[in-house]
């Protein structure tokens, strides 16, 4: 891209008027892997720019270059004019006809007036048709050069937005495997837990039952009379508890009793 912009900057200035050395400067210095969506924007109307003035370009160089074309080629049938003049001019004087020989040499010289007063023209014409060409080819460069690096920066931001996605879709799926191993965590919490209350209701159901058995002995030993209804035992246990056999009293006994 080392000379593509100079011609543009030393001929084409002007004709581009506000497209000019700035946009060419920009082009060059714009990275589209880097570009926002905005610098892409802007760029595209940048392009447009261009590509309006390409389009006028071209239309001028078909001008020139038809200009300069009808002006060489009347240019040359003037020379091939002056070469045939100057071949009879040779042939009358050769043949001594001196009065043929004046009237074609003052033709020639006015004929070769006018073709040293065309030339300088004819060359304006065909520099000004290769400027013209070389500006519409600048501007044609300088398009394709720019749409190039704009479908680069599309394709680097629809790349960049692809791998955006991919990532937040990485994110939200690492996201959800962390809850879900969070969720595992807290079944896992949960079963220890139930494993733990499980156990401190068996532990209490323990201590409850020998409360109960405790008691029950307790009942047992301190009122051994509760222990059957054998009479047999009854009256072992109160033999060996030194008390006497107690039988029902009557109603003589019970009477007498309470006179004394």
């Amino acid at each position: 891209m080392g000379g593509i912009f100079g011609f543009l900057r030393s001929f084409g200035v002007e004709k581009l008027g506000k497209v000019g050395d700035s946009i060419t400067q920009k082009i060059v210095s714009w990275d589209p892997e880097t570009a926002s969506q905005a610098e892409i924007e802007e760029m595209i109307r940048e392009l447009d720019k261009i590509t309006v003035e390409a389009g006028k370009a071209r239309a001028d160089y078909d001008r020139d270059q038809a200009e300069a074309e009808a002006a060489q080629k009347n240019y040359d049938k003037f020379i091939s004019a002056a070469e045939l003049l100057n071949k009879r001019l040779e042939e009358a004087q050769s043949s001594g006809d001196q009065s043929k020989a004046q009237e074609l040499s003052a033709s020639l010289n006015k004929l070769l007036g006018e073709l040293e007063t065309m030339k300088p023209q004819v060359e304006k014409e065909l520099k000004e048709s290769q400027e013209a060409k070389e500006y519409f080819e600048e501007l044609k460069e300088l398009a394709e050069v720019t749409a190039d690096k704009v479908k680069k920066a599309k394709d680097m931001l629809e790349k960049g937005r692809r791998d955006m996605q991919r990532a937040e879709l990485e994110r939200q799926r690492a996201e959800a495997k962390a809850e879900r191993a969070q969720k595992m965590a807290g079944l896992k919490d949960d079963t220890s837990s139930l494993g733990v209350a499980l156990a401190a209701m068996n532990r209490q159901a323990d201590e409850a039952r020998s409360v109960a058995a405790a008691s029950e002995m307790k009942a047992k030993l301190l009122s051994p009379e509760r222990q059957g209804q054998d009479e047999n035992i009854k009256a072992a246990l109160a033999e060996v508890s030194g008390a006497p056999e107690t039988k029902a009293l009557s109603f003589s006994d019970r009477l007498s009793s309470l006179k004394k």
